[in-house]
């Protein structure tokens, strides 16, 4: 007996029988989401990206992961280095070389957690240990208490972008929203 059902097993079937690669040529664009050894961010054009340590969620969130989402103009970076949803990022502006992005970061910090000494020497800011930073100093400070924030420069950031996966699009907030750099 004949039925719109068979009909459409048959046709999808026979589709999958003559053209295989149209199946396989549309998976392998979808997991090719990382940048590959022979691309890096240096040679992308010029725009925002995101790119983040897990690949993209597919779903409500801004990214999987920790991200850098920035704005690249030449070599040139800006832009910051984060968890997505929460308050742990540190904002990055440099140049970049292959899979390396090297130049200062700022933490702006609220409440009295800077009240602790400000790092000088080279540590690791995530636990992926891509992020390293050196040279803090206080760049400025306002309120007091509880309402204080402060703005904290480190003049030696450098991190790797290297094997990161590359989002479509930004979906993150834009730096200029986050980083305020005028205290620098």
């Amino acid at each position: 007996m004949f039925s719109w059902c068979n009909s459409i097993a048959w046709i999808t079937l026979v589709g999958c029988l003559l053209f295989p690669n149209a199946v396989t040529l549309s998976l392998e664009k979808e997991q090719k989401t990382s940048i590959s050894p022979d691309t890096s961010l240096a040679n992308l054009p010029d725009g925002a990206y995101q790119l983040c340590t897990e690949p993209n969620p597919e779903d409500w969130r801004d990214g999987a992961g920790v991200c850098l989402n920035g704005v690249k103009k030449g070599k040139i970076i800006d832009g910051y280095y984060g968890s997505p949803h929460s308050g742990d990022f540190v904002c990055l502006r440099g140049k970049l070389s292959q899979d390396w992005l090297y130049g200062e970061g700022m933490i702006i910090s609220w409440g009295e957690g800077t009240r602790r000494k400000i790092p000088q020497k080279n540590f690791y800011w995530d636990k992926e240990g891509r992020l390293n930073m050196s040279q803090g100093s206080l760049a400025h400070s306002d309120g007091i208490g509880e309402n204080r924030v402060d703005w904290i420069i480190f003049k030696q950031a450098s991190l790797n972008v290297g094997k990161l996966y590359l989002y479509p699009n930004p979906r993150m907030k834009s730096p200029t929203e986050l980083c305020d750099w005028s205290f620098n």
